[in-house]
């Protein structure tokens, strides 16, 4: 296969996965993106959420690991 082949094949690939993206963010309802838009990205995406997100509030800061020793070799 000469190199030329190798790199139309390539771009072929590429072509074809971003068609297949735009037409699956294509897909999504507009609801969805409407509450996506409201309450971040994630919200509403859970099985059993019934009225807001879905996961809990993580802090910006550095977690509190308390006293912790490093044991290296």
């Amino acid at each position: 296969m000469s190199i030329a082949m190798l790199i139309v094949f390539g771009i072929a690939l590429v072509a074809t996965g971003v068609s297949v993206t735009f037409m699956i963010a294509s897909a999504v309802p507009q609801p969805m993106l409407q509450r996506a838009q409201e309450h971040g990205r994630f919200a509403g995406l859970a099985a059993d959420d019934q009225n807001g997100g879905s996961g809990k509030q993580v802090s910006a800061g550095r977690p509190n690991l308390g006293n912790q020793a490093i044991n290296a070799i």
